[in-house]
């Protein structure tokens, strides 16, 4: 089987792929931080105090996932101008 699929679709492709999935990586990250908060809350009997720390990780690293999304896609648009 022949691929017929240009460099250029490939590349539109996989932003259009990249960007469907950036909502849930900031979505998730912080449900996934009050889930670890939780389990140690109930470990430790510190409740809520770990839950509160890791839901401002959880957020902290969703906003970093998305920050490195767009930076990605500046620089992916930088080297299509040249």
């Amino acid at each position: 089987m022949k691929n017929t699929m240009k460099n250029e679709d490939k590349k539109s492709l996989m932003q259009a792929v990249m960007a469907s999935t950036i909502g849930f990586q900031v979505a998730f990250a912080p449900f996934i931080g009050i889930a670890i908060g939780v389990f140690l809350d109930w470990m430790f009997g510190t409740a809520p105090v770990l839950t509160i720390i890791w839901l401002v990780i959880g957020i902290a690293a969703g906003g970093l996932n998305y920050y490195r999304f767009i930076k990605e896609q500046q620089a992916e648009g930088k080297d299509q101008k040249k």
